[in-house]
């Protein structure tokens, strides 16, 4: 492939590197790695990869990860019965436990729920008459199926029901799964599961049965609901039935295939030669691109989180500054760790701010303080002014 070779993985990177710099607000002296950090974004070699693994995956090439498994895929349109036989459906919304209790009490109601818990998933039926639970079944999925997946499934077990057993042929289906209740009203829908369970409705019907679906919301305190949530969770942790539907989501593929990613850049990034104060904050690009979200970047923090700004150390390899060395010392540079740790210039504001974070600030505590929430703002404050402060006294047009 052509973004594997070097000369197109660098011109790639310079690519990036213009629009990285633009993104984050820094100076154009950036680096590579420290601007696509701030900005967010993953280098375009990698990203390229990233699409060209997805893309085989749809294809139909199995995951590294999950030998023997198969990709959920969906169905061919060309499957779907004719506009004119397609079944329809629609739901309705209960939102409190008077408007459950008011709908057909004569009916029996089969409450559907899926659960994921500690990497395993559930699901469950429980089926309710006259107040009361009349029967209930549980399963299992394979640990990478989806919430969704497991929806989905609960809801075809529960038409399995109604078309097993004669006294539940006529009921109501209540979950309180709506996008999984909306994939079933869309007849045109491709996913596998909603296509077998639109079969089975048209089964139960061809039985002189009947299905009406609600959808109910979570944890009101409804009965059913509750008891069907109770023995979802109980079936994904203690289940140990073979798994009734073992089909890897296409979300689980990308997970794999960004964790991938993620680890590729990791790599890169922390063998690179440049960016070392940005890698003084981030480390760690996961990190990075959580605490990144969280922070309106602008000129002033890309220069502290860059060194790359109105700091001495900067300004005099483009002799702008007569000398590197800071004013409180002949033989220390002005850099941004310098300023922010050890210049005496700012010790008050350094104290403060570590008495309100309930840390030191040092070099080693640096990617603490910026990616812990609590830590983050008092510390933002304390080194956006330390910036501007040695900004102004370079010659640059800040405020303080």
């Amino acid at each position: 492939m052509t973004v594997k070779k070097e000369y197109m993985k660098k011109r790639l990177e310079r690519i990036t590197r213009i629009f990285a710099i633009k993104i984050c607000k820094g100076h154009r002296t950036v680096s590579f790695p420290s601007s696509v950090i701030l900005a967010g974004i993953f280098p375009l070699d990698l990203r390229a990869m990233e699409r060209l693994s997805l893309y085989e995956i749809k294809q139909g090439k199995p995951l590294d990860q999950l030998p023997g498994r198969d990709i959920e895929k969906p169905i061919s349109p060309f499957c779907l019965p004719h506009p004119a036989e397609r079944c329809r459906m629609s739901f309705e919304l209960i939102s409190s436990l008077d408007q459950e209790q008011a709908i057909d009490c004569l009916k029996p109601r089969l409450y559907t729920d899926g659960s994921k818990l500690e990497g395993k998933v559930g699901g469950a039926v429980s089926v309710w008459k006259d107040g009361s639970e009349i029967r209930k079944s549980t399963f299992r999925l394979e640990s990478y199926c989806s919430v969704y997946q497991a929806e989905l499934t609960a809801i075809l077990k529960a038409l399995d029901m109604m078309c097993k057993f004669g006294e539940l042929k006529k009921g109501i289906i209540l979950s309180d799964s709506r996008s999984a209740l909306e994939c079933l009203t869309d007849s045109s829908s491709l996913h596998p599961l909603a296509a077998e369970i639109r079969e089975r409705i048209r089964s139960l019907v061809n039985k002189n049965g009947e299905v009406k679906f609600y959808w109910i919301k979570a944890h009101i305190g409804i009965p059913g609901n509750e008891r069907a949530d109770e023995l979802a969770k109980r079936a994904a942790l203690s289940n140990k039935q073979a798994p009734v539907y073992d089909k890897c989501p296409l979300s689980f593929a990308k997970r794999l295939t960004r964790d991938s990613t993620c680890v590729k850049w990791q790599q890169r990034y922390s063998e690179a030669a440049t960016g070392a104060v940005t890698k003084n904050f981030f480390p760690d690009v996961r990190e990075a691109h959580k605490t990144l979200k969280q922070i309106r970047m602008d000129n002033i923090k890309a220069q502290l989180l860059t060194g790359h700004g109105g700091f001495k150390a900067y300004l005099f390899k483009f002799k702008l500054a007569q000398s590197p060395s800071c004013v409180c010392s002949n033989e220390i540079e002005e850099k941004i760790e310098h300023l922010l740790i050890d210049c005496p210039r700012f010790t008050i504001q350094r104290m403060e701010c570590e008495h309100k974070m309930g840390i030191a600030i040092n070099i080693t505590n640096l990617k603490y303080v910026i990616n812990n929430d609590d830590c983050r703002i008092h510390f933002l404050k304390y080194a956006e002014y330390v910036v501007r402060c040695a900004g102004k006294a370079n010659g640059l047009k800040v405020d303080i």
